[in-house]
């Protein structure tokens, strides 16, 4: 698997885009166009402005796909700071001068794909219910006085389809080659107050029982951070479908151990700005000192660590020191009433483990 499966989806939107808009430029045109007098040079344009777009701002704007208007409106800011970029990096500033019209059409065309891009999304999305609310789009771009709009063109709406149709059912294969009813995570709920969860990698190999048990158990044992490894792939993927659908996306909560204490390098397949908001590193903290130097590196990864104290008793104020976030169990914030002031001040911040465990 490649370290980011971010990247390579991300890669293949753009790719994706790049189709919807050059169908999309023969749909929504206007009278005068100066900027571009064919496809090709269209795709000047558009190809390094959504690359742009997909690269900083693809995860940013999954809501209001269930109406196109709305969508459109909280994303072409996004869509139009792309535009902004790209004149800046090719010296074009004056376009944003003196081709207005052809600018507004620009990134019309560009937000339009990527509201047919998410509403179409393989993992929630809505293909029938997308094609008749584009529809809906069409006629609302053809009141503007700018814009010229081709609504009843089907059939160049239906190739638009078609293609989009095809780009779902690739999105599919790359989903479904992850998923296996024969090892697959649990996500488990770790706290509610945020919701934290925790991941449990599981596995089903039929007729494993029928083998010897410390036989099994020493293979399982040659094989720890192999299967730590799928664990992690699987994570990054779950997250992944999060991000591209309509949910919450969660926290997530990797346990430090001795497997990844030796090779904390696994972690770099989270090496992207999304995943690494929706992951911590979960660390026993009377192992702090043993795991010292991975702690270290999995903070310089960028990625967040969260302590665990499991006794519920008094302790020393000086028992945390600044800024950590530490899971405790229920009871120990009152039982340690007095030290509230010193930790607050020293920023430490305490989360009371689900009392379901």
């Amino acid at each position: 698997m490649s370290l980011s499966v971010i990247d390579k989806y991300v890669e293949k939107k753009k790719k994706d885009l790049l189709e919807y808009s050059k169908i999309l430029e023969s749909l929504i045109t206007l009278e005068d166009n100066k900027m571009w007098n064919n496809k090709s040079e269209f795709s000047v344009y558009s190809k390094e402005i959504i690359s742009l777009y997909a690269d900083k701002y693809y995860f940013d704007n999954n809501i209001h796909r269930d109406n196109p208007i709305e969508y459109s409106n909280d994303n072409i800011n996004y869509v139009l700071q792309s535009i902004i970029e790209y004149c800046k990096n090719n010296n074009k500033e004056s376009m944003l001068r003196e081709l207005k019209n052809e600018t507004f059409l620009l990134s019309v065309i560009i937000c339009t794909s990527c509201y047919l891009d998410i509403a179409t999304n393989v993992v929630d999305g809505q293909f029938v219910d997308t094609k008749n609310k584009f529809k809906y789009l069409l006629n609302y771009l053809k009141k503007t006085k700018i814009l010229k709009v081709f609504a009843s063109d089907k059939v160049r709406i239906n190739d638009l389809f078609n293609i989009i149709k095809k780009n779902t059912k690739e999105d599919s294969k790359f989903f479904e080659y992850f998923k296996s009813d024969d090892y697959f995570n649990r996500y488990k709920i770790y706290t509610k107050d945020p919701y934290y969860y925790l991941v449990e990698f599981e596995y089903n190999i039929p007729e494993l029982k029928d083998f010897d048990e410390s036989l099994v158990n020493k293979v399982k044992n040659s094989y720890q951070t192999k299967l730590l490894g799928v664990s992690l792939d699987l994570l990054s993927i779950h997250i992944l479908e999060e991000l591209v659908s309509n949910r919450v996306v969660n926290t997530y909560l990797i346990k430090l151990d001795e497997v990844l204490n030796r090779k904390p390098n696994l972690l770099k397949v989270f090496d992207d700005k999304y995943f690494k908001e929706h992951i911590k590193v979960l660390v026993p903290l009377n192992k702090e000192v043993e795991f010292n130097d991975t702690i270290n590196a999995i903070s310089k990864m960028g990625i967040n660590i969260l302590y665990e104290y499991d006794e519920a008793g008094n302790v020393n104020e000086n028992k945390f020191t600044y800024d950590m976030e530490v899971i405790v169990p229920e009871g120990f914030l009152d039982n340690n009433a007095e030290n509230k002031y010193t930790w607050d001040k020293n920023g430490v911040k305490f989360v009371s483990k689900n009392k379901e465990d």
